[in-house]
């Protein structure tokens, strides 16, 4: 039987919780049972998208699925950027460093 590495994790900003399955796949991202790629586009969706650009090829490995509550629209894309970073930094150790050495300015 083939052993799939499942990690959990938890983001909040503000009011908002966010939390983030990753498992073994094919680089699917859904908030909430919707894809990502099906969001508008607006500066929400680009804030979540960043850890997923700076992950590079460990994303096309990994499904994530987040389930995001409370808060407004602005506490929620933090909460889940944050889950979702969190999650890839526990399935890959080297995109730890990455995110921290990240600038953001």
């Amino acid at each position: 039987m083939k052993n799939i590495k499942t990690i959990h994790e938890v983001g909040k900003r503000k009011k908002a919780i966010a939390r983030a399955t990753l498992k073994e796949g094919k680089g699917i991202v859904r908030i909430n049972s919707q894809e990502l790629i099906t969001l508008p586009p607006n500066m929400y969706r680009r804030r979540i998208e960043e850890p997923l650009i700076l992950s590079g090829e460990t994303l096309k490995k990994v499904n994530i699925n987040v389930n995001v509550t409370g808060g407004g629209v602005n506490g929620q894309a933090d909460a889940i950027r944050l889950a979702i970073a969190k999650a890839l930094a526990a399935y890959d150790k080297k995109l730890h460093k990455q995110f921290l050495n990240y600038d953001r300015t």
